[in-house]
């Protein structure tokens, strides 16, 4: 059995404790709640919404996880043993939170809810970036809040090179538009395409902080570049998803990139990417999104059900415990977050 205090010795705790760091979270997730209202308004929407990830393209609920048979032994661990199999959701979605057309340029998302009992879940979120804009969570917020309603290029644009280098300083500013430029400029074809990560670090029981990588597996034949006409659709990538799974299975390889050395591999700055030069992926499972109509009644049915959900990294056990000062202040932010959107405040 894990140690359940092994994540210690990889952690630093802002103020020096973790009793005053929940201190900060506490008031960053307020600043979250605010961001999510703004949103909220300048979408019009009828409800309170996501404050990220709030346009979905996918949501379905038989999905599968199955671990490799020949799972390395130093990487078994709780629910990840060898050849083990378990029903999974999957939602696929643009990162803003504002929903806006897939032309727009964004950051994609993935949240998979591995299903393993009636008493256990794990949610492992990831992004088709492999770093973080934001190196903690008070970078993080502070982006969130620069940009928050900002639905027109124009004042994306003005919000990220006037206002963001008054908050967070110019060469943190520089450096968020750099990471952001590096994905979002880039045209998103298909979703089954693009390779996702978790930007932040995970324990992995006795073998330590990993990322995951969830990489495309074979899924039929390279989608088209979107041309003009493609583009103009707003739902493209969700049009482009349907047809493909009308076809064929989506699939996806689970990878971990494991821990090297706080300078190569650091765990509280998600801004710095773990290179596979130093820290190599394991694959360790494959999950399949099966073929099917995800526009029959059913389908969309279930869609509302999966988007009605709240994904969080701490939905797991300690075993899998998140790591990092982004991902502890999830526990607080999420929380905030999804209890305005599920109408529990």
């Amino acid at each position: 059995m894990s140690d359940p205090r092994q994540h210690e010795k990889y952690e630093q705790y802002e103020g020096g404790s973790p009793q005053a760091e929940r201190l900060v979270f506490a008031e960053l997730a307020e600043r979250i709640v605010r961001v999510q209202r703004v949103n909220q308004d300048k979408g019009r929407l009828p409800g309170p919404e996501r404050a990220f990830h709030a346009k979905a393209s996918l949501g379905v609920d038989n999905a599968r996880l199955r671990f490799h048979p020949d799972l390395p032994l130093g990487l078994r661990e709780g629910y990840a043993q060898p050849g083990a199999e378990y029903r999974a959701l999957v939602r696929l979605s643009n990162a803003s939170g504002i929903p806006r057309p897939d032309a727009v340029p964004d950051l994609r998302g993935i949240a998979v809810r591995v299903v393993v009992s009636d008493d256990e879940r794990h949610d492992l979120l990831m992004t088709n970036a492999p770093v973080s804009h934001a190196a903690n969570a008070r970078e993080f917020v502070d982006f969130a809040e620069v940009m928050a309603g900002a639905g027109s290029t124009a004042a994306i644009a003005w919000r990220l090179l006037v206002r963001l280098p008054r908050v967070v300083g110019r060469p943190t500013a520089a450096r968020m538009r750099r990471t952001l430029n590096q994905t979002v400029a880039r045209k998103v074809a298909s979703l089954a395409e693009e390779r996702y990560w978790s930007r932040a670090p995970i324990l992995w029981g006795d073998a330590g902080p990993v990322r995951y990588l969830l990489r495309p597996g074979p899924s039929g034949p390279p989608a088209a570049r979107p041309d003009r006409a493609t583009r103009a659709d707003p739902g493209y990538l969700r049009a482009e998803l349907a047809r493909r799974l009308r076809a064929r299975d989506v699939v996806f390889e689970l990878c971990l990139q494991r821990f090297a050395d706080e300078t190569r591999t650091p765990v509280e700055d998600a801004s710095v990417e773990w290179p596979e030069t130093e820290s190599p992926p394991v694959a360790v499972a494959v999950l399949t999104i099966p073929r099917q109509d995800i526009d029959s009644t059913e389908a969309l049915a279930t869609a509302r059900r999966v988007e009605q959900l709240s994904f969080t990294p701490w939905r797991t056990t300690e075993t899998f415990r998140p790591l990092g000062n982004l991902n502890r202040s999830r526990e607080a932010v999420y929380g905030a977050s999804s209890a305005r959107r599920l109408g529990q405040e």
